[in-house]
């Protein structure tokens, strides 16, 4: 599949923030504008297309209860919560969603394989969400129209995740299944486009909450049976932290801070770049390279990953940095 369809989805894909995008310009939203954009997104006694998006912010603040709670009682096991986090950020966010999902850096022998992947995802947030939103933030990079990134500030950056949720519901049935098509790789089940239409998510509703309760026992098994109840408090605790990384992530992976944003050009961050393999410059040099970290210093742990799955025979190719251009390090 060409960069163009990889990375550049059908405008209009994303409803725009009820304060706007901007013109010349991408917007600086007030702290006022970016509570009332948020709690629009999750409005569900409204807008029956917000109760995904709604859901999740839900489960975000449960984990969140989980890991103040965890911590007061039982900070000597912080070791084990950063353990979870760097679990699921190299495994999940760096190799699921954002090298397979989003920029098809390398490809599974079998769909099978990605519905594997999709029904053990233990985060909860749909990779329809991150694809599209992501996908424009590539096209759209520190610009108008750019769904999230410094320009927003922190707190508008932490909180576009659920903006970012906010599908049109009133595209074409034509450009619907284009972004279907788009999904294939993915192996969820799709809804039907009037029921697309009804409440705005290209994963039917039920496929997906059904993969997530099957995810949430199967983890949820897993810790208890290394750890106990200890395990499964670890285990949410360490999944709210990981969310907390990723919202941070694209205020900071962008050079929000310090004076060191330069609008187009992400960063390089070291924090992040170690614990998931997203050396975020190299990889908008990049987009489709199943590598990222590109110096010799630069460790790359989900690279391996995908390189580890090629050797047992589960995946069959994997893209490599482009020789054209010049890789940031």
């Amino acid at each position: 599949m060409s960069c163009s369809v990889d990375c550049k989805p059908k405008p209009g894909l994303l409803l725009e923030p009820t304060y706007g995008y901007g013109r010349s310009s991408p917007r600086t939203p007030s702290f006022c504008q970016i509570l009332v954009e948020w709690i629009d997104a999750v409005s569900f006694w409204k807008d029956p297309s917000r109760r995904l998006p709604a859901f999740y912010a839900a489960y975000h603040l449960a984990t969140l209860a989980v890991f103040l709670s965890f911590l007061c009682v039982s900070f000597h096991s912080v070791l084990q919560v950063l353990g979870v986090t760097t679990l699921i950020a190299m495994v999940f966010n760096t190799v699921w969603y954002h090298r397979y999902c989003t920029h098809r850096a390398f490809k599974f022998r079998s769909l099978w394989l990605a519905r594997l992947f999709l029904w053990l995802n233990p985060v909860c947030f749909r990779e329809e969400s991150y694809v599209v939103a992501h996908r424009a933030h590539h096209a759209k990079s520190d610009g108008v129209g750019d769904p999230y990134g410094p320009h927003l500030g922190w707190l508008g950056s932490y909180l576009a995740t659920e903006s970012q949720q906010k599908m049109n519901r009133n595209i074409s049935r034509l450009d619907y299944e284009r972004l279907c098509k788009s999904l294939d790789h993915i192996g969820f089940v799709k809804s039907s486009y009037p029921n697309y239409q009804r409440h705005g998510s290209v994963e039917n509703p039920w496929h997906y909450l059904a993969r997530v309760v099957v995810a949430k026992l199967f983890w949820m098994a897993l810790a208890y049976r290394l750890a106990g109840t200890t395990g499964i408090l670890a285990w949410f605790s360490g999944v709210f932290f990981y969310s907390f990384l990723v919202r941070d992530f694209n205020y900071r992976g962008h050079g929000g801070f310090l004076g060191q944003h330069v609008p187009g050009i992400p960063l390089n961050h070291m924090f992040y770049g170690f614990i998931a393999g997203e050396w975020h410059e190299n990889h908008h040099a990049h987009p489709r390279s199943a590598r990222s970290g590109l110096a010799w210093w630069q460790i790359d742990a989900p690279y391996w990953i995908i390189k580890l799955l090629a050797l047992c025979g589960l995946v069959v190719h994997i893209n490599k940095p482009s020789l054209r251009r010049t890789p940031q390090s």
